[in-house]
């Protein structure tokens, strides 16, 4: 699977899409205001935009941490 293949083309996700007051809502600076998650034909990823996702493991290794109180 090639890595733009596993990319979620969301107008959200869009280096020409700007966030507006409402989350579901964004300006494509081509189209105007859209839905977050319309996407066109000149979508272009900025990976900038995207929240990273926790890893399930490291939050289990964290939890399982004892620190000495000083």
């Amino acid at each position: 699977m090639k890595e733009d293949e596993r990319i979620e083309k969301y107008c959200k996700y869009c280096e020409r899409a700007r966030t507006l007051s409402d989350p579901d809502t964004v300006l494509c600076e081509k189209i105007g205001p859209v839905d977050a998650s319309h996407c066109c034909r000149r979508f272009r990823y900025d990976p900038l935009k995207r929240d990273p996702r926790r890893r399930a493991d490291a939050l289990d290794r964290l939890e399982d941490l004892e620190f000495d109180e000083i």
